[in-house]
């Protein structure tokens, strides 16, 4: 009776939870019909996109081949052409001008005569004192055997001799004035400008000439303090004059600044550049490209085949006539073109014109491939 009693007890509690059972089991029906009918709809989607795809005719678009090639990651900084030496040569003698051999604008060799003075003053006084140097040298010899016979005292030879020195002193000067009167190039160069005529009176340290080297003049840029540990082995850099026709020569580095020049924190790098012609000239606006690093296999496509959506960048590559679509890294820029450091290989032929009408497995149609963007640029 007991056991009666058990098995109606068991088999009530077991009816009792028969609804939630049959309420579980729709809810899994009802969530496994959702989600195969999600899975359908996405099955359609896609086919309709391919349908679509078909349906389009293929894009006409122009591929470029990739190539490893060598990329030199550079800045392009203005800078101002100096001549290699800028010399005003000044009066150390004073006097009236009497001659200017020279003209402005020729080419003048060290030590060539650029100013005349009048010399009378200097050549009388070297005149005075060389006769009595000659007094004063006669009468030491005469001094001299006197005291060797002992006819006169030793003070009296030593004072001949200290006059004697101090004429020898005084003619040495008076040469050296007189030379003065005539008034020489230092250096070669280019005579730019004379600072006098004939007949003014010049002082002493007064300008009279302006030399200029320009066979080799310096070109000098300054270099922001994040270049400057770019530029401390440097060598070499290009030179473009945009003067003459953006005329590219070569500068050899002179001198480096270590400190700031001006308040923008830019460091003085100086470069000789090679001036034969002398069409280069003071004043000249330059611009000189630095080469920080160099990439010996660089993969480089134009920047406009670059298509940026929200953080994404990527490209579309040809591939068995359709694009692919392939998200790309990206690495320094040069001009037009950039670097890509992943998401590409060589032989891979991008898509370079008509790849805004795209999507990921569009046809398309080659209607040219180049191995070189410029072709596209240049066409």
């Amino acid at each position: 009776m007991k056991m009666e009693e058990k098995e109606i007890r068991l088999i009530k509690s077991l009816w009792g939870f028969f609804p939630w059972l049959v309420v579980l089991l729709l809810c899994v029906l009802v969530v496994t019909l959702w989600f195969v009918n999600q899975e359908k709809k996405i099955r359609l989607e896609e086919a309709k996109k391919e349908a679509i795809k078909e349906a389009v005719p293929p894009i006409r678009v122009i591929t470029l081949t990739l190539e490893s090639n060598r990329l030199a990651d550079k800045i392009d900084l203005p800078a101002a052409v100096e001549p290699f030496e800028n010399l005003w040569v000044k009066t150390e003698v004073s006097g009236q001008v009497v001659r200017i051999p020279v003209k402005e604008g020729q080419t003048i060799e060290k030590e060539q005569i650029l100013v005349e003075l009048d010399d009378r003053d200097y050549q009388l006084s070297l005149e005075r004192i060389q006769a009595n140097h000659k007094l004063a040298t006669l009468d030491h010899e005469r001094m001299a055997e006197l005291a060797k016979k002992k006819i006169t005292a030793e003070t009296e030879l030593d004072k001949i001799e200290a006059q004697l020195k101090d004429l020898s002193a005084q003619l040495k000067e008076a040469q050296l004035a007189l030379s003065r009167t005539k008034i020489r190039a230092p250096i070669s160069g280019r005579l730019n400008e004379i600072e006098t005529k004939i007949g003014d009176w010049l002082a002493v340290d007064k300008p009279v000439a302006q030399i200029l080297q320009l066979e080799v003049v310096k070109v000098t840029v300054g270099i922001p303090e994040s270049d400057v540990a770019a530029v401390l082995d440097l060598n070499e850099a290009d030179v473009v004059i945009e003067a003459l026709g953006n005329r590219k020569v070569r500068g050899k580095k002179i001198f480096l600044s270590r400190q700031p020049s001006t308040l923008a924190r830019l460091y003085d790098l100086e470069l000789a550049v090679q001036n034969p012609d002398q069409h280069i000239l003071p004043g000249m606006f330059a611009r000189v490209e630095l080469v920080k690093e160099v990439f010996d296999k660089a993969l480089v496509i134009p920047i406009y085949a670059v298509i940026t959506q929200g953080d994404e960048r990527f490209v579309y590559v040809e591939r068995d006539k359709k694009a692919e679509k392939r998200r790309v890294n990206l690495g320094i820029l040069t001009g037009w073109q950039i670097q890509v450091t992943s998401g590409l290989n060589p032989g891979d032929r991008v898509i370079v014109d008509g790849h805004r009408l795209l999507d990921d497995g569009q046809s398309v149609e080659v209607i040219r491939n180049v191995g070189d963007a410029r072709e596209i640029i240049g066409s």
